[in-house]
């Protein structure tokens, strides 16, 4: 090298380095800010439900979706050493940027080309899944560490096997697959094509062979005891996934959980990459697939299954934007950049106007905003919302309900915090069902603790229903033995009522008797189901039953 090219050649060093550190610091910095925020129904589910439990039944109940094992052993020690329930999330938070660490290095040692793996780093740093379940105690930010460290072991197997620790790639191997197993049993879905990829383009080099070969063994050995020990509770899970059942939905599965993984400009810049260095994108294609391919047979999960796939995006992407930059001609390099900060631009853009979707609800800003209406509005939640939105506010969020239940005003208001046109409820069974309305919401809306409402006007009535009715009949709090038969009674009459925010209604203690109380919601098509007047004058006081109606105060079918 000339004197005249090495300072050129140094401060591009220099630069690059900048850009390392630059993407991973932001990429840290995203991730630790949803540390503290409010937890999620998952999240509550695994620290109530399962981290009590002993480990003999953590590592073995898997047909629910709320435990991942390790995940649910890190939240089991977090909640034993630290009082505020947020910091459950430290297990995945670290993980999440272990792998902001560990993917430069895959990037590098698969695209072999530095400017590609900036590129890829940047992309997955600013993943918004990736993100998002870094500050989630779910174990999805644990597989996607593992995963990565399997990889990066793997390669360094190859080629750049370290000096002086010459068995450590074999080690990351081990314990990557290990974790990732034990944290998810869906990870033999990327390990499997990834450890036969591996193998495929490794199998040539005389050193790694039998240590790679041993370790690869060992641990297709004992994941396939693991999945034997738990079969039946694997097989359970599956009730939980949804049937693929011809090629349209298959098409639109993979497409639309690729687009909410990576994005469009990071698709666009992917297959660029598979265009233009198809030989070193092929087994990114082929890890892609499996999973998907999976699905007819096992069913298929939500986009969150599929988290790991935003890895193979994210170097598709980055091998895309560097073939790009190299196809332009010296005397073009600064039209080149231009073009690769155009590029970057709209991404960032999207990322930007596309990141409401992704926020998780703050439900401490909700009650906040929630707890300023007067008692004579009444709300309604999703179904599953109540449940992580009362226990980041309890008791508070309880006491406020309460007050709107026990409230006896003629006119009062409905704030949905739903769609237009349906509320939704828990049936009989206790599962969450959709209410659809005839009529549209009154057109004010406002915004509420993030969220959109719509508001419906309630109007007590004295006397029977008309037909077509929708009513929202409101148990105020009762002994729970009168409870049962107010509700039975109902629930003979109109088999498909639905219990509105069941979260919400939380039982009372006064003197010894226990009280709660209930919305239901149904259509009343025909009136005469029911002895209305028996219904009012068995406990005074106790029910109000509101009419729903829209804006125009008629019903519209």
């Amino acid at each position: 090298m000339s004197t005249q090219t090495k300072p050129d050649a140094d401060q591009r060093t220099r630069f690059f380095r900048l850009l390392w550190i630059g993407t991973l610091l932001v990429g840290a910095l995203l991730r630790i800010s949803g540390l503290f925020s409010s937890l999620e129904y998952d999240e509550i589910w695994t620290l109530e439900s399962f981290a009590p439990q002993p480990l003999s039944v953590i590592f073995t109940d898997l047909a629910l979706p709320n435990n991942h094992p390790l995940n649910t052993l890190g939240v089991k020690l977090c909640i034993a050493c630290f009082d505020n329930p947020c910091l459950i999330r430290l297990p995945a938070l670290l993980t999440g940027l272990g792998s902001l660490l560990l993917f430069p290095v895959v990037a590098f040692l698969w695209t072999r080309r530095r400017g590609a793996a900036l590129a890829a780093t940047f992309f997955f740093a600013f993943s918004h899944m990736a993100i998002g379940y870094a500050a989630q105690a779910r174990g999805y930010g644990l597989q996607l560490f593992f995963l990565l460290l399997f990889c990066a072991g793997l390669q360094l197997s190859g080629r750049y096997r370290p000096k002086r620790y010459r068995h450590l790639p074999e080690v990351m191997v081990f314990l990557g697959g290990a974790g990732a197993v034990l944290t998810l049993p869906t990870s033999i879905l990327y390990l499997a094509p990834a450890a036969l990829l591996g193998w495929h383009c490794w199998r040539k080099r005389p050193f790694p062979c039998l240590p790679l070969k041993i370790v690869l063994a060992a641990g297709a050995v004992l994941t396939a005891g693991w999945y034997l020990l738990n079969y039946h509770a694997l097989r359970a899970a599956q009730v939980w996934g949804t049937p693929v059942t011809g090629a349209g939905q298959f098409l639109t599965l993979v497409s639309d959980t690729l687009l909410h993984l990576n994005g469009p400009v990071v698709l666009l810049l992917a297959s660029a990459g598979i265009l233009l260095r198809f030989h070193r994108a092929w087994p990114l294609l082929v890890i892609t697939a499996i999973p998907f391919l999976s699905a007819i047979a096992t069913n298929a999960g939500g986009v969150r299954v599929y988290l790991p796939l935003v890895v193979p995006g994210a170097l598709l992407a980055g091998m895309g934007l560097e073939a790009i930059y190299r196809r332009f001609s010296a005397e073009r390099r600064r039209l080149a950049a231009v073009f690769t900060i155009c590029l970057v631009g709209l991404f960032l853009l999207n990322w930007y106007v596309s990141t409401p979707q992704y926020k998780a609800q703050d439900w401490f800003s909700l009650y906040d905003q929630i707890r300023k209406l007067s008692p004579e509005y009444m709300i309604a939640l999703d179904a599953g919302d109540g449940y992580p939105y009362t226990w980041n506010n309890m008791p508070n969020a309880y006491k406020d309900y309460d007050l709107r239940l026990r409230n006896t005003m003629s006119q009062r208001e409905l704030i949905s915090f739903l769609p237009p046109n349906h509320l939704n409820g828990t049936d009989r069974h206790g599962a969450s069902q959709r209410f659809q309305l005839n009529f549209q919401p009154e057109p004010e809306q406002q915004e509420l603790g993030g969220f959109r409402v719509c508001r419906y006007r309630l109007t007590e009535l004295r006397e029977t229903p008309r037909p077509h009715s929708v009513i929202l009949l409101v148990l105020r709090p009762l002994p729970v033995e009168v409870l049962r038969q107010y509700t039975s009674a109902i629930y003979q009459a109109y088999p498909e009522a639905l219990n509105l925010n069941p979260w919400l209604a939380s039982t009372i203690t006064v003197r010894g008797n226990v009280y709660q109380g209930c919305i239901l919601l149904f259509h009343c098509d025909d009136p005469s189901r029911l002895d209305w007047s028996a219904l009012r004058s068995r406990v005074p006081d106790a029910v109000g039953i509101y009419q729903i109606t829209p804006a125009d105060g008629k019903n519209q079918k």
